[in-house]
């Protein structure tokens, strides 16, 4: 019996500390209406709960696929977003509305604000799982090297 009760403990454990996927979703757009950029929203909520948001955004014309790590702050009843680039390189003030993300990228000095217009677009479970590997990389060389 403590066998059982001890298992029941463990598996309810595990449960109610699990991370549930909100949502994972590929936007594509523009900054400063020529600059074509693709971006990643990564939305679940962990364990104690709260809402965790990840993303990462690439320009399109980059020829290396190099993605740029987004740190993330967020209101999620009013639906605005605060992504900053993890080196400090700039900052996007986003809001949701649907299935699109607008509002303005800000430079580090705050000399330059260009308008941002993304919507987001259907995409294979493949293509999801390549955004979650290259998601986990971009932490990984951000966090653990």
């Amino acid at each position: 019996m403590k066998k059982i009760l001890l298992i029941f403990a463990f598996l309810l454990a595990n449960v109610s500390f699990a991370q549930v996927l909100i949502a994972q979703e590929l936007y594509e757009g523009t900054i400063s209406k020529d600059i074509k950029v693709s971006f990643y929203l990564k939305i679940e909520e962990d364990g104690c709960p709260r809402t965790v948001v990840s993303a990462i955004y690439k320009y399109q014309n980059n020829k290396q696929d190099n993605w740029i790590l987004l740190e993330t702050t967020f209101s999620e009843q009013k639906q605005q977003y605060t992504f900053v680039e993890h080196f400090n390189t700039g900052l996007m003030l986003l809001n949701r509305n649907g299935n699109q993300l607008k509002g303005i990228w800000i430079s580090p000095d705050g000399k330059k604000q260009l308008p941002v217009q993304l919507t987001k677009v259907k995409t294979s479970k493949e293509q999801i799982e390549k955004l979650e590997d290259t998601l986990e990389k971009e932490h990984y060389n951000a966090y653990d090297c």
